[in-house]
């Protein structure tokens, strides 16, 4: 018998078109989609397919949503979905370390570094790509740690210090120590202050943009 908390089962279907996530590249470590949405679609990659996270793999068009409950995430399954082995037929919590197999060949791995932050990761295992090249998407709560320890929910470790990402409102902000001599666009700036789309972020050891 599965331990994750079971919720009733519901298809929403989009009113709008969803708008690709924010990308983050870090150099030196790898690209991540920022998804701070409440719902994330996953589906396959294929031109027109209306998903936020895109698989070139074999599943279906639309083969999952992750949804934010308070600190928590719940996958809900739309179609054959198994965690650790367990199909479910129902939206269900993950865990860290959870083990997530949609369809019969595409499989995901749920990360959640510490408890004291909503924010996870999602990666993929096996042969499957993100549609683009990701190394991994972000289930954003209300911050994000990019630093050198194994409890930042993306691990940097030639840096020294740790940038925090962290909500405002509708808008995302960043927080790093005076001390990294941070510039956007090679302009001096003091933190915190917005992550905008564009921004390419530069200090001492970090190099970074937000597309």
């Amino acid at each position: 018998m599965m331990s994750h908390l079971a919720r009733p089962v519901s298809t929403p279907t989009p009113s709008i078109p969803m708008v690709p996530p924010k990308i983050l590249w870090i150099d030196g470590v790898g690209s991540y989609a920022i998804c701070d949405q409440i719902e994330v679609a996953i589906g396959q990659a294929f031109p027109g397919n209306q998903v936020d996270l895109a698989i070139r793999g074999d599943i279906s068009r639309r083969a999952a949503i992750v949804r934010r409950h308070g600190e928590d995430h719940l996958i809900q399954p739309l179609q054959t979905v198994h965690v650790n082995g367990s199909e479910i037929d129902r939206a269900v919590v993950m865990h860290d370390g959870d083990l997530i197999s949609l369809g019969a060949r595409v499989g995901l791995r749920y990360v959640r570094p510490t408890q004291l932050s909503g924010t996870a990761r999602l990666e993929l295992t096996g042969n499957s790509r993100w549609q683009p090249l990701l190394s991994a998407a972000l289930l954003m709560g209300e911050s994000c740690v990019l630093g050198p320890e194994s409890n930042c929910h993306v691990i940097c470790p030639d840096w020294s210090s740790k940038v925090v990402l962290f909500r405002n409102g509708a808008q995302w902000m960043c927080r790093v120590s005076d001390q990294a001599n941070i510039q956007i666009d090679g302009k001096p700036v003091r933190a915190p202050f917005p992550l905008v789309r564009g921004q390419r972020i530069t200090g001492d050891e970090i190099s970074m943009t937000l597309e």
